[in-house]
């Protein structure tokens, strides 16, 4: 497998079918005497911006702790949670348990259920009566 080719940027699949992003970032193993590994798949704004530049990844951990769910770190996802790698990584995980969802979660409740007619609204269901 050519792992850089064949699993960054691919989008992960939890065991629900849903999708809860790409793969970010890729954590290795490497040991004096045992052959590299990887460990984790990372995900999230810190893991796609360290890829471009540091500077970039520190910003996003300073904007993260004004707005947002808080997190200022990367998801990581042990890869012993990878069911299959192929078209997208199919992961035995529910994406909440993750955090790799956080920021979704965050802008639906912060953000989309305040605009009127979202379906978010106290007084009704939004259907017409």
């Amino acid at each position: 497998m050519k792992v850089i080719a064949d699993v960054l940027d691919k989008e992960l699949i939890d065991r629900n079918g849903e999708p809860i992003g790409r793969v970010d970032g890729l954590v290795m193993h490497v040991g004096e005497r045992t052959q590299p590994r990887i460990t984790h798949i990372a995900v999230g704004g810190p893991a796609l911006w360290e890829r471009l530049h540091p500077a970039f990844a520190r910003l996003s951990r300073r904007l993260a702790r004004m707005w947002g769910p808080k997190r200022t770190e990367q998801v990581r996802i042990p890869w012993s949670r990878v069911k299959t790698a192929g078209r997208d990584i199919k992961l035995d995980v529910e994406g909440k348990e993750t955090g790799a969802i956080d920021w979704e979660i965050w802008i639906s409740r912060k953000i989309i259920k305040r605009i009127p007619g979202s379906g978010g609204d106290e007084e009704g269901d939004g259907s017409q009566s």
